[in-house]
């Protein structure tokens, strides 16, 4: 038998020679209970029973294997039994030779067709580990919605895509992907990886002009560390090999460089050395890269002191950046073509900004050229009619309406100009007094900087599409932060009021980039979009209304601010029902090579890293089975899952619901025989691309009538279904089959969108009904 022992509790692999079968070995040295231990089968037999089997030692001999059904004990495993394989591979150990067990068991019904197992080794002195934590499911469950599909039939926008953030795939980063989430793949939810490739880094070298390579050897160094961890070639070859969907992010932006100085390899780091083509603070200095240190980040001390400037001057920077990019892209859109199934597309350069990273203490871009494309945005003149020097790209499509005069700059600053070439930005921001995020020179110089980043998104996804990529296939990776308790909400808008923090010039509406659709990156408050905002609508409302196809290209529910403190099941299951319920494409959860679940509470542990055997994978899985074979663009509602119950944002009689468990919204007729329950906000469907409301629910034998209507912008309801017997509705495994009318085809005008639906049940006072779920499913395009 050959074993490959790791670091604690780290998936291996491991082969049995009796059988040739592989499995999943662990081990750790600092484990209660037990050290060493591997399931060998968690198979549910065609009786519906659950076998499981394995082998686990540690220090002391153990009481025994407890099976845990959503936290509560349902049977215990035979165990100590002998295995000579594992005695043989571990000859110092005692308790390798009685380390089997093994058993089958009834999981019993399912309340909320959703399960989470615990294998738990128990010891004499009382101390347990956790050997395995998997959901098990209802069969039905993965099957509701397929004769549904079958009908309407699947194309490849109806799929929502799982792209787990991982690294080093070649040398196993992306082992266990396949195996933890491939059970609950369906046509419509598929998991798959996302790999950065740093394309202005894993190149060729000085000595050959810093050309991309998409051979990149993955174990060159500086200091203790990789200069990169995975070459685009290793990862497709991966992705072919393992039939593994992958989601690309080119990075050549601030986070590419900032492990460690590679000027032999790379182009940013060579780059940087000359100060002309950086960013400047105010009091016009370039910093060292290493001016800053303790930022959270996937690396540990990221250097993001220096970076280069976006300004349309930087002749060289835009040469090596699109030349480089185009390389690699290049190769992607040919992976593409051939294996269309394995792309879920690309996502360009994470947290494109004017330098933030000092928080206040300095404030950027004040370079020359920065500021000689200031002015010349600002008159509406140069590059803004397309009369740019040569090089210079044609910026007239970003012609400000109403460009300024120097008499308007200085009434706005409040002093004489004797010409353009004096028009400063503003280089001092008070925080009392006169405050600085109250001046208005101050908010047209927000504008300009909110505008170099957009215009940078949109280049770059411009070269992009011109090697062949889909433009919906295109992504930016914009990070949306949430604000402090004292802080302004971020901006929407690329005219929004200026903040009171350093924004980096980043916006919602500066993020979408002209040839793609809108990447975020989200953590913590933001991710569970809970955060403050300018108006009224949320975050979520906010990425679908400026990009309606958006995309989660990185995402943790943890806050980057509390690296200690883990995430829990009910902010991952808030975040990817809502994100799903907003019309995005795909969300790329952080990392399958982070914080495993179980160090949380060791000094080791970065929550906002944490995604294996941590909540956030487990409410994955349930994700993925709740939704299977579901359209992407459906809207789903199940009402918590498993040992978490939620409302999902409905009210009765104007409050939150409030479900008995999992899945379970008891609902009582009141005295007039009614009962009315009434959707989230924030819905903006249209009524003629939604086919049906689908309700799952446990109904009394007595008779009830059910209508459904929809609360357009101005708050009128309107009919989606006509009062009808509950009875004469069609009937499917989903649940009850409500058709919503649609227009009548002698009206031109299409009906308006509706923002909330609300669902009424008439009958007799007093009747009860659980619902389970309701979905709004849309039509096939």
């Amino acid at each position: 038998m050959r074993i490959v022992l790791a670091a604690c509790k780290r998936w291996c692999k491991y082969t049995n020679p009796n059988t040739g079968e592989g499995g999943i070995i662990h081990s750790g040295t600092a484990i209660p209970a037990v050290t060493h231990w591997n399931i060998d089968c968690f198979e549910r037999l065609p009786d519906q029973r659950l076998h499981i089997a394995g082998w686990v030692f540690g220090p002391c001999m153990l009481r025994e294997i407890a099976v845990m059904l959503d936290r509560h004990q349902i049977t215990a495993l035979t165990c100590n039994f002998p295995r000579k394989d594992v005695a043989s591979v571990f000859p110092d150990c005692p308790g390798a030779r009685h380390s089997g067990f093994d058993g089958a068991f009834d999981i019993g019904a399912l309340g909320s067709d959703i399960g989470v197992i615990d294998i738990v080794a128990k010891n004499h002195d009382g101390a347990q580990t956790s050997l395995l934590r998997r959901s098990v499911f209802a069969p039905a469950l993965k099957r509701r919605w397929l004769a549904l599909l079958d009908k309407r039939g699947v194309n490849e926008d109806d799929i929502f895509y799982i792209a787990i953030a991982t690294s080093r795939v070649v040398q196993g980063g992306a082992e266990g992907v396949k195996e933890t989430f491939g059970a609950y793949e369906s046509r419509t939810v598929k998991a798959g990886i996302r790999v950065q490739i740093l394309y202005l880094r894993t190149t060729k070298g000085v000595a050959a002009g810093y050309a991309f390579d998409p051979d990149f050897a993955t174990d060159k160094r500086c200091g203790d560390r990789l200069i990169a961890e995975d070459s685009l070639n290793e990862v497709i070859r991966y992705a072919i090999d393992q039939q593994m969907p992958v989601l690309f992010i080119l990075n050549g932006g601030i986070w590419a460089d900032s492990a460690c100085e590679a000027v032999e390899w790379d182009v940013n780091d060579a780059l940087e050395r000359d100060e002309s083509l950086c960013q400047w603070n105010e009091k016009n200095q370039v910093m060292p890269d290493t001016a800053l240190s303790g930022l959270p980040g996937s690396v540990d001390s990221p250097e993001l002191g220096r970076s280069l400037s976006l300004n349309i001057y930087m002749h060289r920077v835009r040469f090596y950046k699109k030349r480089n990019l185009q390389q690699a892209a290049t190769l992607i859109q040919r992976f593409a073509q051939e294996h269309p199934a394995l792309f879920i597309g690309v996502a360009l350069d994470p947290d494109v900004y004017v330098n933030p990273f000092f928080e206040g203490a300095q404030w950027y871009d004040y370079n020359p050229a920065t500021l000689r494309q200031f002015r010349h945005w600002l008159r509406g003149d140069g590059p803004y009619t397309g009369n740019g020097d040569a090089g210079v790209p044609d910026l007239s499509q970003y012609r400000r309406a109403t460009p300024f005069t120097l008499a308007d700059i200085d009434a706005l600053v409040g002093q004489c100009h004797a010409s353009w070439e004096e028009v400063d930005p503003p280089r001092k921001f008070p925080t009392i007094g006169r405050k600085f995020w109250k001046d208005p020179w101050v908010a047209v110089w927000e504008q300009f900087r909110r505008h170099l980043v957009q215009l940078h998104y949109d280049e770059l996804s411009q070269w992009v599409a011109e090697t062949g990529i889909s433009a919906d296939r295109i992504y930016s990776a914009q990070g949306f932060m949430p604000p402090g308790e004292l802080i302004d909400p971020l901006p929407v808008r690329l005219d929004s009021p200026a903040k009171n923090y350093d924004t980096g010039g980043m916006s919602i509406e500066g993020s979408v980039p002209a040839h793609g659709r809108l990447g975020a990156i989200i953590y913590g408050d933001s991710a569970i979009n809970r955060v403050r905002m300018e108006g009224q609508a949320s975050l979520f409302a906010e990425f679908r209304r400026y990009s309606p196809e958006w995309a989660v290209v990185e995402h943790n529910t943890a806050d980057l601010m509390a690296p200690q403190r883990p995430a829990t099941y009910a902010q991952a299951y808030c975040s990817l029902w809502d994100v799903a319920n907003y019309g995005a494409r795909l969300i790329a959860p952080m990392a399958w090579n982070g914080s495993p679940g179980e160090t949380a509470g060791t000094a080791q542990f970065r929550s906002y890293t944490s995604l294996r055997r941590a909540p956030l994978e487990e409410a994955i899985t349930h994700f993925m089975l709740t939704r299977a074979d579901l359209p992407r663009r459906a809207r789903l509602w199940t009402f918590g899952a498993t040992v978490h119950a939620d409302d999902d944002g409905w009210q009765v009689d104007n409050k939150p619901a409030s479900p008995d468990h999992a899945g379970a919204l008891t609902l009582q007729l009141n005295d007039q025989g009614c009962i009315a329950l009434v959707s989230p906000g924030e819905l903006a469907c249209d009524a003629d691309a939604c086919q049906a409301i689908v309700v799952q629910a446990q109904t009394p034998g007595q008779a009830l009538l059910f209508e459904a209507q929809g609360q357009t912008e101005g708050g009128a309801w309107i009919i989606l279904c006509p009062e009808t017997p509950w009875r004469e509705f069609k009937q499917s495994a989903a649940g009850v089959w409500c058709q919503i009318m649609r227009a009548d085809p002698a009206v031109i005008q299409p009906r308006p969108q509706f923002d909330r639906i609300r669902l009424t049940w008439r009958g007799q006072p007093g009747i009860t009904l659980t619902v389970k779920s309701i979905a709004l499913y849309p039509r096939a395009p």
